[in-house]
């Protein structure tokens, strides 16, 4: 029986880096807007999207009066150890009506708005992030065909790149599965599915590779040393100059402001 659905609310790529490879205040900074633009997003959800069905069938539907049930949880990294902030909310799917029963929210509305709401926290996460920082977002292409992604100026890709060890691991996988599946046949040597990969299929088969090469949770670090590691290893693996890494806020101050100078680096 389904007891609750989960958001997972992370902030863009070039917002997890500097929270990962920034200063203390710069860390701080970010955690506040990400948990202010998670609640903000609840607050949406309690106010414009959830109902809660009663009656036979669920004919009847209302706004829950009251707050909504959840239950956060911080992580911060991937399973693939590389630096990841984000939040799981789990959201009871029980709400309180007016004459104080409890009814089943609608769970097909939450999850018909799981896109709105990722998009809602991004905009606000990003704005507060800007604005408390002194930054500015700019179009990106993450992925060729797609459309651009807003991410924060002058954070360098080839740091996005770092982070995204599992990613290719993930296409690697998916473009084997793809082949496996494009060139299967039956007992009678007749291909079993279409020569071309439909979106459908390829969407479950990216659920599969995701699967396989899944590895195991990693022991539990302090932030602290966590964020260490991750600039130590920033430094070595990324190809980007040490210089950046260590002043990536005033790179990224300069590129929102275009004609300031960085001092070197003390």
């Amino acid at each position: 029986m389904l007891t609750g659905v989960d958001f997972v609310f992370r902030p863009q790529p070039t917002i997890y880096l500097l929270w990962a490879l920034g200063d203390e205040e710069t860390r701080r900074v970010i955690e506040a807007a990400h948990e202010r633009a998670i609640e903000r997003v609840l607050e949406w959800i309690e106010d414009e999207v959830a109902v809660i069905r009663y009656g036979k069938d669920g004919i009847y539907r209302v706004r829950p009066p009251g707050c909504l049930v959840a239950a956060r949880f911080r992580h911060y990294e991937a399973r693939s150890g590389m630096p990841l902030l984000h939040d799981h909310l789990l959201l009871s799917v029980k709400g309180q009506r007016l004459d104080g029963k409890w009814g089943s929210i609608h769970t097909l509305t939450l999850h018909e708005n799981t896109v709105a709401a990722s998009a809602l926290y991004n905009e606000l996460v990003a704005a507060e992030v800007c604005e408390a920082l002194g930054l500015a977002t700019e179009p990106r292409t993450a992925t060729p065909g797609r459309r651009p992604v807003m991410e924060i100026a002058g954070v360098p890709h080839e740091l996005i790149r770092w982070t995204a060890r599992r990613s290719d691991q993930i296409a690697a996988c998916l473009e084997d599965l793809e082949h496996e599946y494009v060139t299967a046949v039956d007992d009678d040597g007749e291909l079993k599915f279409l020569p071309v990969v439909s979106e459908r299929a390829r969407a479950k088969l990216n659920g599969i590779a995701a699967r396989k090469i899944r590895p195991p949770k990693q022991k539990t670090q302090p932030l602290a040393q966590l964020r260490k590691e991750w600039k130590e290893s920033a430094i070595r693996t990324s190809k980007v100059a040490v210089d950046v890494i260590n002043s990536l806020l005033e790179y990224a101050r300069a590129a929102a402001c275009p004609g300031s100078v960085i001092g070197p680096s003390v």
